[in-house]
């Protein structure tokens, strides 16, 4: 079934009005910075500007009707209506907008019926979500080769995000590199620190492929190491593995997490592991479940891909952090990632 028609079917509305850009590109599949799909019994309307319009068309003419306007042609094709769901995943602005523009229809909230499509991966979204990781690994690899004494974070930044474009892709979020010290923030913003022997570097970076994420960690070490740093990777190392063998559909987002926590706990660093342990990932780096001690009710089903992302940070030290993006398949997780996760010193 047509996603459009499914989310249609299951908000038992007379008609369906999307606003947020990633959901409008969920449905569709075409991205654009000002778009509106409206969905009703007989028909599926995408509306959005003249810079847009010949593209959508070619694009979409075998789904949607492609309309050039605004809210006024939303009006008019919802004439009549009593009852509209509408995803509010909107500014402020926009939703005393469409408060004001359909006064007298009843408003009904279907953002959770999207999130929820959005959890189950189909074999196309999985498929655009292995060449995200794939060429994530690419750009892990070139950063690799330039590590050495002097580099920059922006330098090694920079080279990753180049070799995500030049294969075709885009930035799932901005590359966090971090050397030494500046790991121990989880999301240290990258910054002119030269690389020094004896620093661990983290790399928490993702390209986006066809509208889809990847998220990978590696930490690697230049040079000679502590024994005290060698101990903190194999902390995490154990951590993460242990919990991507031990994940299984059925669980909450709560046992996910505690997995490793209580890991990492046992070995004495539980108040270093300061995030949860991961999150869903699909159009947005970010989605629903999650993976945290306070995700009791997000449980975890096959079809979901979701990270498993432990690490530890000491401030002034340094920071570990390990993460593979997994499909949840045949109730287990299988990693996407095959990028080495053994301590490499170079």
């Amino acid at each position: 079934m047509d996603i459009c028609r499914e989310l249609f079917d299951r908000s038992n509305v007379d008609a369906v009005l999307v606003l947020s850009s990633s959901n409008t590109f969920y449905l569709s599949g075409f991205e654009s910075s000002n778009c509106q799909i409206v969905i009703t019994k007989d028909n599926q309307y995408f509306i959005t500007d003249k810079r847009y319009y010949n593209e959508a068309v070619d694009v979409l003419k075998d789904r949607f009707e492609v309309i050039a306007g605004g809210y006024e042609d939303i009006q008019k094709k919802l004439t009549g209506i009593k009852k509209l769901g509408w995803d509010s995943n909107v500014s402020y602005e926009t939703y005393k907008l469409v408060s004001k523009l359909f006064a007298g229809i009843e408003l009904i909230e279907i953002t959770k019926i999207i999130e929820t499509l959005r959890m189950f991966k189909t074999k196309q979204e999985i498929e655009n979500i292995k060449i995200a990781q794939s060429i994530t690994e690419k750009g892990f690899d070139e950063a690799l080769k330039a590590l050495k004494q002097g580099v920059s974070e922006i330098e090694i930044a920079a080279l990753i995000e180049y070799v995500f474009l030049k294969n075709g892709a885009s930035l799932a979020f901005d590359s966090i590199v971090a050397f030494g010290s500046n790991g121990a923030s989880p999301h240290a913003h990258r910054t002119n620190r030269k690389l020094q022997s004896g620093d661990f570097v983290t790399m928490d970076i993702g390209a986006k492929w066809n509208g889809y994420c990847s998220d990978m960690t590696r930490t690697v070490a230049y040079g000679a190491i502590s024994t005290k740093q060698e101990e903190i990777y194999n902390t995490v190392l154990n951590a993460q593995v242990k919990a991507e063998n031990e994940i299984r559909a059925g669980m909450s987002g709560y046992e996910a997490d505690k997995i490793a926590r209580d890991y990492i706990s046992q070995k004495g660093y539980g108040e270093y592991f300061t995030h949860s342990l991961g999150h869903s990932v699909g159009v947005d780096i970010h989605e629903n479940i999650t993976l945290s001690p306070r995700a009791k009710n997000d449980i975890i089903k096959n079809g979901m891909v979701v990270t498993v992302e432990p690490g530890i940070y000491i401030p002034g030290f340094c920071g570990v952090r390990i993460e593979d993006t997994t499909l949840i398949e045949n109730n287990i997780a299988n990693s996407l990632a095959k990028s080495n996760k053994n301590l490499i010193i170079i």
